[in-house]
Order: structure tokens, then C-alpha cells, then sequence
């Protein structure tokens, strides 16, 4: 029977001692899975806070989209409608279409009147250059390049505050005449 508490005794050690070690594990496992959880609270957060960042550029590009298609293309236009450039292209192009127009009643006034004159250029107001002129206008116009839509290029990588701000302010070119930009 002192065999038997003995081998008891010795078993109910064993038994503490194997109870500690699963306690031991248990701490460990459970510790474990507290710092995974902590790792994936912080990974959480670390995604509200880029989505909160994404969500911000979103609205950003949404409202410049916005603008740009209602105000910032009419503004666009409205530059290149103001450009010196295209004031002086079209300038050239109206007074040449003008002269030729005037050259041509010239022309016909003359066979009108042939038995008057000798030669057609020697009708006062006569430009027998009418025709190049108003093709090298024609040219002028087709190779029309509008130096604003640079200045307006140069605005790509600023926020749009800075882009609506320049679009409503006036801005001196170095020629002293007033541009938009």
C-alpha cells in the first residue's frame, strides 16, 4: 500500500508539475494571440488612416474635375479668345480677306471701265500683293500657336485654390497689356 501512495504521491507531482507547464503554454499562446491582435488593430488603423487620405484626394480630384469642366475650360477659351496672338492672327486675316474683296471690285471696275485706263494696276488702291498677303495670313492662322496655354500648363501641379485664384485675377504680361492667367 506505501507502494501505492508512493506512486499516488508521485503522480499527483507529476500532475501539478505537467499543470504548470500547460498554464506556462496557455500564457504563452494566449499572449501570443493578444500581440497578433494588437498587430492587426494597429494594421487597422493604419488603413482608416490611408483611406481617410485617399477619400481626401478623391474629393480633391472630384471638385477639380468639377471645376475644370465648368469654369476651367470657359476660362481656357476665354484666355485664348483674349491672346495677343490670336488678336493679331485674325486681325491680319480680316484686313488681307478686306483687301483682296477691295482688289477684287478693283478688278472688275477696271474691265468696266478698260477703255479709261491702261492696266489694272494703275487703279488707285490697287495691291497686286492682295492674294500672298492674305494666304500668308491663312498660314499664319493655321500655324497659330497661343503662348497663354503654356502659362496655363505651368498650373498642372498646383492645388486647385491656386488655379481658381489665378483664373480671376488679371495679370500684367511684359508688354504691359493685361492677360488672364
Amino acid at each position: 500500500m506505501r507502494t501505492s501512495y508512493d506512486q499516488l504521491l508521485a503522480d499527483y507531482h507529476r500532475l501539478i508539475t505537467a499543470r504548470g507547464e500547460l498554464e506556462r503554454a496557455r500564457d504563452r499562446v494566449v499572449e501570443s494571440h493578444n500581440s497578433l491582435i494588437d498587430e492587426a488593430k494597429g494594421m487597422l488603423s493604419s488603413c482608416d488612416t490611408e483611406m481617410v487620405e485617399l477619400y481626401a484626394q478623391t474629393s480633391e480630384l472630384m471638385l477639380m474635375k468639377q471645376w475644370f469642366l465648368t469654369e476651367g475650360a470657359a476660362w481656357v477659351v476665354k484666355l485664348v479668345q483674349q491672346s495677343p496672338e490670336l488678336e493679331k492672327v485674325v486681325a491680319d486675316l480680316i484686313n488681307n480677306v478686306n483687301v483682296v474683296g477691295a482688289n477684287e471690285g478693283i478688278k472688275q471696275g477696271f474691265k468696266a471701265t478698260h477703255d479709261s485706263v491702261r492696266s489694272v494696276e494703275e487703279v488707285p488702291g490697287y495691291d497686286a500683293g492682295a492674294q500672298d498677303a492674305l494666304d500668308a495670313a491663312v498660314k499664319a492662322f493655321d500655324e497659330l500657336q497661343i503662348s497663354v496655354l503654356d502659362k496655363v500648363a505651368d498650373l498642372i501641379d498646383k492645388p486647385l485654390s491656386i488655379i481658381q485664384q489665378r483664373s480671376k485675377l488679371p495679370i500684367v504680361g511684359d508688354d504691359g497689356d493685361v492677360v488672364q492667367i
